[in-house]
């Protein structure tokens, strides 16, 4: 035209796709350089931001009943401040609870054993006054069943203790100790007199963040067992490893497999004369539960023949940390 303009009519097919792929490939390649670099700054914009959340879920996750500290989260967001309240008061509540129920059954247990020991005592008097005779004999008899009265209720309060939650302690004790101490006692009684042997392997002191009582249950009732269910006048090791293994082995027949994981049930016993309840193994399960370890039960011995051995493993996070 005139003016300078012109009218486009029309133009080739191949002269369009040409600019079409000119401009697609230009605009094209800023995009994929961008898109992964957008990808990356938002993604560690999101990581950042939902870290506390992250935080706060292993936190919480972290929470049984071998660990009921108070959640502490350093830098918490305004927005989950009101959740972290929220679950210190039920673990504190909770901690409570605990606390409480584990010192009405100790009080309960003493209110139990208490008569029961004086009936005992009376009636131990009384068979000794008397003649000898029938109601020496009968004396005897009821002395006996207060004997065995008294060592199920005993069973009995220490299976509630278990069940109650008791395992975990808030600072470190020396479990050696309690090993020990156990041993000593069971020592001094006249049936098990020089029977007990403690190989404590140079291991000067076994600290882990467990209740002392829980332990001393624990160890208790697995020493028991191997006194009683081994024969006569026959050695009990107790081996305390520094590794975090504690086994007790015995002498004795060897138990079949299929029949060891049924002797940790309630009121499950083997072939065997002795007096006992069934509940010692199920209790030391237990208790072995909520501190955190592992309870394994082996026939014959570890190196033997014959026997029985209880070895208990227990890490050293057992607990709930210092």
């Amino acid at each position: 035209m005139r003016d300078g303009n012109f009218i486009e009519v029309f133009e080739p097919l191949y002269f369009r796709r040409q600019l079409t792929t000119e401009y697609g490939i230009r605009y094209s390649l800023p995009l994929l350089v961008l898109l992964p670099v957008s990808v990356a700054i938002w993604w560690i914009v999101i990581g950042r931001a939902l870290s506390p959340v992250e935080v706060l879920r292993q936190e919480i996750a972290s929470r049984d009943s071998r660990n009921l500290s108070p959640l502490v989260l350093k830098n918490c967001p305004a927005e989950l401040a009101p959740i972290v309240a929220s679950v210190n008061r039920l673990v504190e509540c909770l901690r409570t609870a605990l606390v409480r129920e584990r010192a009405f059954t100790a009080i309960r247990a003493h209110e139990l054993k208490t008569p029961i020991a004086g009936a005992r005592a009376q009636m131990q008097r009384l068979s000794a006054e008397l003649p000898e005779g029938s109601g020496k004999e009968r004396a005897r008899g009821i002395v006996q069943s207060l004997s065995s009265l008294s060592d199920r209720v005993e069973k009995l309060l220490q299976l509630a203790q278990a069940e109650s939650g008791i395992g975990a302690a808030d600072y470190s004790n020396d479990l050696l100790k309690a090993v020990r101490l156990e041993t000593e006692d069971y020592g001094k009684k006249s049936q098990y007199a020089d029977r007990l042997i403690l190989n404590a392997d140079g291991c000067r002191s076994f600290r882990r963040n467990i209740d002392m009582d829980a332990f001393g249950i624990l160890v208790g009732n697995l020493v028991e067992n191997a006194l009683k269910h081994s024969p006569p006048h026959t050695p009990v090791v107790v081996s305390v490893r520094p590794d975090g293994e504690i086994a007790i082995a015995n002498e004795g027949p060897v138990i079949c497999p299929k029949n060891l994981e049924h002797l940790r049930k309630p009121f499950r016993r083997g072939a065997t004369p002795a007096a006992g309840s069934g509940l010692g193994l199920h209790i030391a399960s237990l208790v072995i539960e909520k501190i955190g370890g592992s309870l394994e039960l082996a026939s014959p011995r570890r190196g033997r023949d014959d026997g029985f051995e209880a070895i208990v493993r227990i890490p050293q996070c057992s607990g709930t940390p210092t």
